[in-house]
């Protein structure tokens, strides 16, 4: 069998710990009297926050339940992902490198060259196995609602170890029950278990839909086994929805415009020590036009864009608080450990985009009713663009689709089973999304097998860090390596330090060295200071690359594209 690693961490300590902690506990918001102490695991994905989107990371937008769940538990400073939501499910459900999962980048924007390939196929492969998996074999419920995005119906939830689903297998859709597609040639794809979805309640809003469905789930058993929740959002991806009282909630909040906003969050994460309270203000880049040269037509729309993004991400904190105090009130809080996260940094894709292509994308979009009275309702698709994600990734670099800190750091927050003697830390260890494989089933008293169902099995990456949550227990500082590729733009990250090589404009198309202890902008380029470790580093990449099946694309696509004008 495979074995975890830290393995001077006992399982049983953890355990034991929990126990202790649960039996000083009363009746309310303790555990049901069953055999098998081994705590529930929740975990929350939402789709496209970015790094200071989240209350406890700097924003003002209203996240009252997740700054609650920070709080009583530990604030993850530097979690990290893929910078897209394909690649990042993969290796959060296998703990192993998206490549090695079969999802080395998203369906649709790949090269050529890749499509099709081994580490490309976009489904998950049949030589990972997934958290679901192991933990049902672990004598756990295993429930999922939300976004899938790791494979067709054939390789939905059910067969990936979910005992129970309800799944949207596309990247993204209408947050409501008209299912419209986000782009031309797309059906949106809804399965409950393995059974398709053809219509939806009249009601219907996906974060409430979710989380109540979820919650369903958890009902419907009492026989004493723990559980593994998966609520995976697709707020607040575009299209941005929401309802009306929360989208009013924020009217007028965001006149100011992109650029005031970066200025105020940064203010408010070097208030608050976040990163560091020496961090330079990120630049806007140069392709992306300043909140002054639009017109005020133009304003007031982006504002409204904002407005709704902001209200998504409202509500889907509410949401949370609904789970959370259902947990509550049927005595299964306290032994549950529940991890929030986002999938990968803010989305600066925008309609521009896909009109810029002409023919079928620019007819597609005529349908929609992008009124500032209709944005946010049915009939509506919008998105916040380059403008507002600049502001929403403060104050990292760039945001999703880059492997740049914007992309790949995101706002975390782990709430451990049991009471912590320090509740409210912070923990500025390295920690990378593929890493919550191998916590997941140390917490459970699992292990990570050779071989599935007969098949040998890719090794597993990640590394638990499950001793974090004994007392905030001290971890060694992370010295591996971690390597990204996507769209023809590569990083790699070791220790504080980091290697990036991006394109013009976003780079110059040369391996840059940034150290993120004192400049996690990656503002600083010191490549030309210290060119030995830039050639080691660059050449640790070609390993990782070569042992992880990276395929260069041909030709630079999707992010990684030239910009041809400035976009807002």
């Amino acid at each position: 069998m495979y074995l975890l690693r830290f393995a001077p961490f006992k399982v049983a300590s953890l355990l034991a710990l929990i126990s202790i902690s649960l039996s000083s506990q009363g009746s309310e918001g303790g555990v049901s009297s069953t055999a098998d102490s081994r705590p529930n695991i929740l975990l929350i994905v939402a789709d496209d926050v970015g790094y200071s989107d989240i209350g406890a990371f700097g924003s003002e937008i209203s996240t009252p339940n997740i700054d609650a769940l920070a709080a009583q538990g530990i604030l993850l400073t530097q979690f990290h992902v893929s910078p897209n939501c394909g690649p990042t499910r993969g290796s959060l459900m296998t703990g192993v490198d998206p490549h090695r999962a079969g999802m080395g980048g998203n369906h649709g924007a790949n090269a050529k060259n890749q499509d099709g390939q081994p580490g490309y196929e976009g489904y998950l492969r049949r030589d990972v196995v997934t958290i679901a998996q192991l933990l049902r074999d672990a004598d756990y419920h295993t429930f999922m609602t939300g976004k899938w995005h790791l494979g067709s119906k054939q390789n939905a939830p059910k067969s990936r170890g979910f005992e129970r689903s309800f799944a949207l297998l596309n990247g993204a859709a209408s947050h409501y029950a008209d299912q419209g597609a986000i782009i031309p040639g797309s059906k949106t794809r809804y399965v409950r278990d393995d059974m398709a979805v053809s219509t939806l309640p009249d009601d219907f809003y996906s974060s409430k839909y979710y989380t109540d469905e979820l919650a369903s789930y958890i009902d419907a058993v009492d026989d004493g086994k723990p559980f593994f929740a998966y609520l995976s959002f697709t707020a607040p991806h575009n299209p941005l929805h929401a309802p009306k009282e929360y989208i009013d909630k924020y009217r007028g909040r965001f006149d100011g415009g992109w650029d005031k906003l970066a200025q105020s969050r940064l203010a408010r994460l070097q208030a608050i020590g976040l990163p560091v309270e020496t961090i330079e203000p990120q630049p806007r880049p140069s392709w992306i036009k300043a909140w002054s040269e639009l017109t005020p037509e133009q304003q007031a729309a982006r504002a409204r864009d904002m407005e709704i993004y902001a209200a998504m991400i409202d509500y889907l904190d509410a949401s949370v608080g609904r789970l959370i105090k259902h947990l509550k009130d049927t005595g299964k809080y306290t032994n549950t450990l529940i991890v929030f996260m986002s999938d990968n940094g803010p989305s600066r894709t925008s309609i521009l985009d896909y009109l810029s292509m002409g023919g079928d994308a620019a007819e597609f979009f005529k349908q929609y009713d992008n009124s500032i009275a209709n944005k946010g309702y049915t009939g509506s698709s919008t998105d916040i663009g380059p403008g507002w994600a600049y502001a929403a990734a403060t104050p990292l670099r760039l945001f999703k689709g880059y492997v740049t800190q914007g992309g790949i750091q995101v706002p975390a927050v782990i709430k451990p089973p049991g009471e912590l003697k320090d509740p409210g830390s912070r923990s500025n260890r390295l920690i990378h999304v593929m890493d919550l494989m191998p916590t997941f089933l140390q917490l459970a008293g699992a292990t990570y097998p050779e071989n599935y169902e007969g098949q040998p099995i890719v090794p597993l990456l990640g590394e638990s860090f499950a001793p974090l949550l004994e007392s905030q227990a001290t971890l060694p500082s992370s010295e591996r390596g971690i390597g990204w590729a996507a769209y023809g733009m590569y990083a790699y990250r070791q220790g504080d330090w980091k290697v990036i090589n991006l394109p013009e404009p976003y780079g110059n198309s040369k391996w840059q060295l940034y150290n993120l202890a004192s400049d996690p902008g990656e503002l600083h380029d010191l490549a030309a200071d210290y060119p030995d470790r830039t050639a080691s580093m660059a050449a640790a990449w070609e390993e990782y690359a070569k042992a992880n099946g990276v395929i260069e694309p041909s030709h630079a696509t999707f992010y990684a594209k030239p910009v041809t004008d400035k976009k807002f």
